[in-house]
């Protein structure tokens, strides 16, 4: 496969790990943050509870998607021209991100109940899953669509 090819696909497994990572964190904020309770399951009518579900996580993983794409993408780039493969440098920038994306208000309608550390907690929680996720689809082979060292040594100048 030729080089501008396999860095192709590995864009697009970039794109979809993030995608993927980011209905992750989505997922477990609407849980975390109670903006979903389990006594809802009961209460509610199957069709109005997944409605209500898909659209609270498409709607939370939009706006952790806009907090953390920049910062996200440069982590990436960085994992992937350094080959860093390990779930931990990858949940712990994950984690970081969040920290940081904290900050930044997320208009999710959530309980005003929640205090700031708590959601500080929750935010970097979803950041670490979320990461984990991307480690999970995409994290793990970073760095593997490089030439290696190898590959340039036995090849005719």
């Amino acid at each position: 496969m030729s080089d501008i090819l396999r860095l192709l696909v590995r864009l697009f497994a970039i794109s979809f790990g993030f995608f993927i990572g980011c209905l992750a964190a989505g997922l477990a904020y609407a849980f975390l943050a109670r903006l979903i309770r389990p006594e809802d399951f009961g209460r509610f009518s199957e069709l109005e509870l997944t409605v209500t579900l898909v659209v609270g996580v498409f709607g939370v993983a939009s706006l952790f998607a806009r907090a953390a794409l920049l910062p996200a993408f440069v982590i990436i780039a960085i994992f992937e021209f350094w080959r860093r493969r390990d779930w931990l440098s990858h949940a712990l920038a994950g984690g970081a991100i969040a920290l940081a994306a904290a900050g930044m208000p997320l208009a999710t309608g959530s309980a005003p109940s929640i205090e700031p550390a708590q959601l500080i907690a929750i935010h970097v929680a979803c950041g670490i899953i979320g990461a984990s996720i991307y480690w999970l689809f995409t994290g793990r082979n970073a760095g593997r669509w490089l030439p290696s060292e190898r590959t340039k040594a036995t090849e005719p100048s």
